[in-house]
């Protein structure tokens, strides 16, 4: 999957219009010698340098120069070591989204906006992070991008943009812990994003959040806003072992542990605590007694009440 050389730009508007740009934030904010011109309506002409046709597969954040407008800075992603839980919340997700992306025909017949919201909540270290990387790698083999949602101000002209220059390429819009976003800016003008306030088809909304409770029923009960919601729990047996197993197989022939009394000592924790676990025993040296013993005893301080909470807004059995 290539990149983007730095400083190219992606479309140059009329006059009139926006300017829009693609690269890096650096480049794009000093000096660039131009070498080509760019027109959008075959009047007025720019300078400019060698203009790409088209974001290559990836993943992206939209942000803004005073000096050249609205562009997109190329995040690099590492999927190496990427591990695929069996758990049934896993499967559900991705199904959902490879049938959406499968129904665009459909969509278009009845007239609806292709656009499909999910949201994954659950304790932090639950395995969103995974579920997210499985979804993105996906995205991107299909010829897709990714772009991570933080800014609802640099949003509007950015999507724009991009579906001007790209109006067929699959998106997945990223919102990761969605309370904190709210909280920072505003309710309100998350949702104008998420009501599809500038029409963006054939995008995926997907948010995450550890702390459900923090939603107001305009986030967590309003379909065509996030249409599904899904709780990634604590990894179950089976994920455990396949965790550990992943691990072992990394360190090769030199690491020795028990992966069958692991799992069963690890009940309940998340895959934070597993990762901690191996950390401390194979990688640090401690013993095992004494740090499954400090693992225990940090969740017995932090006992989490999620579930409680959750139920209180009608999460539970979506």
């Amino acid at each position: 999957m290539g990149d983007i050389s730095v400083g190219q730009l992606g479309k140059i508007m009329a006059a009139s219009k926006p300017t829009y740009f693609f690269g890096d934030e650096d480049e794009v904010n000093k000096e660039i010698k131009s070498s080509n011109w760019s027109t959008g309506d075959g009047k007025e002409f720019y300078p400019t340098t060698k203009p790409v046709s088209a974001l290559t597969p990836g993943v992206y954040e939209i942000k803004n120069s005073q000096q050249r407008g609205a562009y997109f800075s190329k995040i690099p992603v590492n999927s190496e070591g990427l591990v695929k839980f069996n758990d049934s919340v896993f499967s559900s997700v991705i199904d959902e989204i490879s049938k959406f992306w499968a129904s665009e025909d459909i969509y278009r017949k009845f007239g609806l906006m292709y656009k499909r919201g999910i949201l994954l909540y659950g304790p932090p270290g639950s395995g969103k992070t995974s579920l997210i990387q499985i979804i993105m790698t996906d995205v991107i083999n299909r010829g897709g991008v990714v772009i991570k949602f933080d800014n609802p101000n640099y949003f509007p002209d950015g999507i724009r943009a991009f579906r001007e220059i790209q109006p067929t390429t699959p998106v997945v819009v990223l919102m990761e812990d969605i309370e904190a976003i709210i909280e920072y800016w505003s309710e309100s003008e998350v949702l104008n994003i998420l009501d599809g306030v500038n029409r963006v088809n054939k995008v995926v909304f997907l948010s995450t959040t550890n702390y459900p409770e923090k939603l107001g029923a305009r986030i967590v009960n309003r379909p065509s806003r996030f249409d599904k919601r899904f709780k990634v729990g604590h990894p179950s047996e089976e994920s455990r072992k396949v965790y550990l197993d992943h691990l072992v197989s990394v360190g090769g022939k030199k690491v020795k542990i028990d992966v069958k009394k692991w799992v069963k000592d690890t009940e309940n924790m998340s895959i934070s605590h597993i990762k901690e676990l191996f950390t401390a025993v194979v990688i640090i040296g401690d013993k095992y007694e004494d740090a499954i013993k400090t693992l225990r005893g940090m969740k017995e301080e932090n006992p989490t009440s999620d579930d409680d909470k959750v139920n209180k807004i009608g999460f539970l059995g979506d």
